[in-house]
């Protein structure tokens, strides 16, 4: 196992990804309703609201394609809508339907259920300490990109 800490937040960040990916009660558990994707996407749209194609990919930073794929998806799952842009621009936006939101709803809930669940017999100490190591990290990971990602309102 390395030592230096740069290696060891890199390792384990690896393994936390695995880990969350396959957590009991997360996405893609058994009688879970939301791949991966969907669960980042709706996320995405749920925090920042109605979003075009275009500001997806400057967001996620994946191609135009996959992207199309993905809200096509959500689109035929019932779980996004297509709308016009409220602004009067030409690009139309993708929103979380309410069965969208529900279903994230769902998801979320038996994720933190999962977490809690393993983290019980932390500190809470502890608990608030990961949680701001981690989002310190990723906001720095987004200053760097140039693509932060949408916060929770």
């Amino acid at each position: 196992m390395p030592t230096d800490p740069v290696h060891v937040v890199e390792y384990e960040a690896l393994v936390l990804g695995r880990h969350l990916a396959g957590l009991p009660g997360r996405t893609r558990r058994r009688g879970g309703v939301l791949d991966q994707s969907a669960y980042a996407l709706l996320t995405l749209l749920e925090s920042r609201g109605p979003t075009t194609i275009g500001e997806l990919v400057d967001i996620t930073g994946l191609d135009t394609s996959t992207l199309n794929r993905q809200t096509a998806a959500l689109l035929r799952q019932g779980y996004a809508d297509r709308i016009a842009d409220p602004d009067g621009g030409k690009a139309r936006r993708f929103r979380a339907s309410p069965a969208g939101r529900a279903a994230l709803d769902e998801e979320r809930r038996a994720s933190w259920r999962a977490l809690a669940d393993i983290m019980s017999d932390w500190a809470d100490d502890d608990r608030v300490a990961l949680g701001n190591l981690l989002g310190q990290l990723n906001r720095a990971i987004e200053d760097r990109s140039g693509r932060p990602w949408p916060r929770p309102r």
